[in-house]
């Protein structure tokens, strides 16, 4: 009988380098460059061009100006520049929070054993995510339009005048913010649908011959599961709830006043009404620093979870 020694095949190892000479590492990196170039004159050629104009007088039409380092980022701090990121963190908040409470209502309610018809439910509501922000921008225009809108139509029936919606200072934010939450819910609502169906039944089995209620399921057993993919879904929609612009210019063009500019259309504003391209510049990267640092807490709280 032969030994288990001499029977054992050595474990197979790939060689260092091929036969033509070269290591798996080279050819790695070979196949990797095509890549790299492209990201390299997609994402960072532009961003390192914006940053060098973003240390610049730069006026459109003067051309490029003087060096001025930072002070472009230093002419920021002012009241202006604060009370626009204050209507984007507010912006923010509101729609994130509304969106993810409708969103999750809507994802156990579409989780139900019992409920039929759920395709078509689900179908109907990932329609306004198929739809472009402009338009959905232009369909609401259309609908709170205060002479031939239907929303101000229907109001009157009940005897409600006619209200301003997109030119009232105490009512264009909020509208904004509806219009917000029907076209993006749909976004959040199919990754946590997403993430309940894909979590394991025996657990919420378990529970439930435990003696477990519904409510005690679900604080107890499935939000703890589904932890990870609530906060992805966070925080994919705070980054894109704090670079809102395209229903900003549709709808209000930041007015009236300046009750619905965020900071993305007052750096619009900055580079293509008034030309300063180099403050527009330095607005931008002030809004990209602060979703890369939104980005990183956020991750550190799902490595740590």
């Amino acid at each position: 009988m032969t030994s288990a020694s001499q029977t054992a095949r050595p474990a197979y190892s790939a060689p260092a380098r091929r036969s033509d000479g070269f290591s798996t590492g080279f050819y790695k990196l070979l196949f990797m460059t095509p890549t790299v170039l492209v990201l390299a004159l997609v994402v960072a050629a532009p961003l390192l061009y914006s940053f060098w104009l973003s240390l610049h007088e730069y006026i459109i039409t003067y051309g490029m100006g003087d060096l001025v380092w930072f002070e472009n980022y230093a002419a920021m701090m002012s009241d202006e520049f604060a009370g626009v990121s204050w209507i984007t963190m507010k912006l923010t908040v509101i729609v994130v929070v509304l969106e993810f409470l409708i969103a999750f209502g809507l994802a156990l309610l579409l989780n139900q054993s019992w409920l039929k018809f759920r395709e078509f439910y689900l179908m109907v509501l990932m329609l306004p995510i198929l739809m472009t922000p402009v338009a959905v921008a232009l369909m609401f225009r259309l609908m709170f339009n205060p002479n031939l809108g239907i929303i101000n139509w229907v109001l009157s029936l009940v005897g409600i005048p006619q209200q301003g919606w997109f030119g009232d200072p105490d009512l264009a934010l909020a509208t904004v913010v509806f219009v917000d939450i029907w076209n993006e819910t749909s976004l959040m609502l199919i990754m946590l649908y997403a993430g309940l169906k894909s979590l394991p039944q025996d657990p919420v089995e378990a529970a439930r011959i435990d003696g477990a209620n519904a409510f005690q399921i679900l604080r107890h057993v499935t939000l703890p599961m589904l932890k990870p993919v609530i906060l992805v879904t966070l925080l994919i929609r705070m980054i894109t709830a704090l670079k809102s612009y395209d229903l900003i210019y549709m709808l209000t063009q930041g007015g009236p006043g300046k009750v619905t500019e965020t900071i993305s259309f007052y750096a619009y504003r900055l580079g293509f009404r008034f030309l300063d391209i180099g403050q527009a510049a330095a607005v931008s990267f002030i809004l990209l620093a602060a979703v890369i640092v939104l980005t990183v807490l956020l991750l550190r709280i799902m490595r740590e979870n």
